[in-house]
């Protein structure tokens, strides 16, 4: 069987879904990593808060930069790139533990998982943390077979790197500890080899502990901070999300009422976890040995993610969304191509139905989810096009928007663009503001609360120029349209 041929086409198969659905430039923390990205580029970056201290996300993207300008397709190369990673990644650990065939079966679903697709082309670190978390335990799994400290180092290294991305790339260490505490438990052996691992991470901890010294005089700036952040109780009732039942209900597409949601087009799921969960247990019951460490990878850091906490010195629970799932998608596609793969040796049409239908199904739910997330831009683009009819004057919005149009002029302007926040009514004379800019003028608040109050109670020097109209459908993009007003 030529594999590698097989796999070719599965990445080009992948290329061409990720480009056919590519977002690029979106709302969340990505506004946040390409403004940071082009102040390495300009000199000016200093890590100070919490998303600035996600290194191994803002040196590619600002070396993307360097490489092919400031743009949409140069932001999006690198967890584009990572996202084909992981396909190759699927594969090779896949033919570590079965065989080419279960190999190529995961990289096939790797290819069209919907969260793998929709975040290839979105510039979060959430692709990039599954490549580097697969690439340490596929390291780690290589050095136990071989008894090798190299392997083991290098997995402690790639580690510390996902650990660079988001903290929660520290969740790998949560399956290596339950790991060697497996084989200390059952073998009464010494996990000596984990000590290894940790160094490779040590080794990480120390070179970003000296970038921060070196630029902030703060060796421990990542514990001083990012870890701080995560430990604040008082963003329970505004930011983190802790409901228990979030990611079952999400995983196995249910209602509020635990029914299984079968008109959810926007689901990246399905019946996928289903399946996951009867592989596991078919895997058990037939003692399929080489699928244990994959059963134990997903459990371990699922169960950290469902019942752990944030902070170390007292239980706050993890804070979750849908894209953070991303990290289990290796060892839950790989469990079901274990069990794939002997269903087809045993009953080959009921494999080709379940393959098929899964792929089928995948490509429905990345067309819908597309469409959600390519229409929340819709509007702000076409704020951007109009401001460049008018004169060039300031420009007042909310954050959000205000780093969009940074991005769009490619940060050459940045002084013309400005938050609203604290701002005085007189400070907006002779500028444009934008109002209803994005989904956070009707769903939070919080935001509106550090705008001046003509921003509301607009007086007669407010000039209405223009009403953005897109051709947004989706909920709730089509329930507001921005407004560009002339202070006089």
């Amino acid at each position: 069987m030529n594999w590698k041929l097989f796999l070719s086409l599965i990445l080009l198969l992948g290329l061409i879904l990720r480009i056919k659905f590519f977002i690029g430039l979106n709302w969340s923390d990505d506004v946040g990593y390409v403004y940071l990205a082009n102040q390495v580029l300009d000199g000016t970056f200093k890590p100070s808060y919490m998303a600035s201290l996600r290194l191994m996300m803002i040196f590619p993207l600002a070396f993307f930069f360097y490489l092919f300008g400031i743009s949409n397709f140069s932001a999006a190369l690198y967890p584009l790139i990572l996202s084909l990673g992981n396909i190759v990644l699927t594969f090779l650990i896949g033919k570590l533990l079965f065989n080419e065939k279960a190999g190529l079966i995961g990289a096939l679903l790797m290819a069209f998982y919907p969260l793998d697709v929709n975040y290839a082309t979105w510039i979060m670190p959430d692709v990039p943390i599954t490549f580097f978390t697969g690439l340490s335990v596929f390291m780690f799994l290589i050095g136990e077979k071989k008894n090798s400290r190299k392997f083991l180092l290098l997995s402690g290294i790639f580690a510390g790197l996902a650990y660079l991305l988001k903290l929660s790339g520290l969740l790998v260490f949560v399956f290596f500890v339950s790991y060697y505490s497996f084989v200390f438990l059952f073998k009464r052996k010494i996990p000596s080899n984990f000590l290894f691992i940790l160094l490779g991470y040590l080794i990480v901890f120390l070179v970003e502990g000296s970038y921060y010294y070196l630029t902030t005089k703060d060796f421990f700036l990542q514990f001083n901070v990012g870890f701080k952040y995560f430990a604040e109780r008082e963003r329970l009732k505004y930011e983190f999300l802790t409901d228990l039942t979030y990611y079952p209900k999400i995983m196995f597409n249910l209602d509020n009422n635990f029914s299984f949601q079968f008109k959810n087009y926007y689901t990246y799921f399905g019946i996928f976890y289903y399946l996951v969960v009867f592989s596991t247990i078919f895997l058990l019951i037939k003692k399929v040995k080489n699928s244990y460490v994959l059963i134990l990878w997903f459990l371990s850091i699922f169960l950290y993610m469902q019942f752990g906490t944030m902070s170390y010195k007292e239980y706050i629970p993890m804070h979750r969304l849908d894209r953070h799932l991303t990290i289990l998608s290796i060892p839950s596609i790989l469990i079901l191509s274990a069990f794939l793969e002997i269903l087809r040796k045993r009953v080959k049409f009921l494999f080709i139905v379940t393959l098929v239908f899964l792929c089928g199904s995948f490509l429905f739910y990345i067309k819908n989810i597309y469409k959600l997330q390519i229409d929340a831009t819709k509007d702000t683009k076409l704020i951007f096009e109009e401001l460049k009819k008018l004169p060039e004057k300031t420009v007042y919005s909310d954050g959000g928007t205000i780093g969009h149009l940074m991005f769009y002029s490619k940060f050459r302007k940045n002084h013309l663009y400005k938050p609203l926040d604290f701002r005085s009514c007189e400070e907006l004379k002779d500028s444009y503001v934008i109002v209803n800019a994005t989904r956070g003028w009707i769903e939070f608040s919080p935001m509106l609360k550090n705008y001046p109050l003509c921003v509301f109670e607009r007086p007669n020097n407010w000039i209405l120029l223009k009403t953005i109209k897109s051709d947004a459908t989706s909920y709730p993009y089509n329930l507001f349209d921005p407004q560009i007003f002339y202070v006089s």
